[in-house]
């Protein structure tokens, strides 16, 4: 039986607002992620990082890591569009 060689890479690392957003952009380009720290990242941040700071991590195949961080950072670099 062959073994998969895939491995799991950060994305990404920040408040969970934000990681929510970028996991919703990644899914609509059928990139598969997840939250790491998601339940304790939000009952008590400072025991997944130190001082809380940025206990939200997304996380990708690395075989998809090339492009969710080409559409993080357009994300991060994109202006809100004004509603008319």
């Amino acid at each position: 039986m062959e073994q998969d060689k895939t491995k799991l890479v950060e994305v990404f690392e920040g408040e969970l607002w934000k990681a929510t957003m970028i996991q919703h952009v990644l899914e609509d380009n059928q990139i598969q992620s997840y939250i790491k720290n998601g339940l304790m990242g939000t009952i008590e941040p400072w025991v997944v990082s130190a001082g809380g700071v940025n206990p939200f991590k997304l996380i990708v195949s690395d075989v998809d890591y090339k492009r969710a961080i080409h559409l993080i950072d357009e994300f991060n670099n994109t202006a809100p569009s004004e509603e008319v």
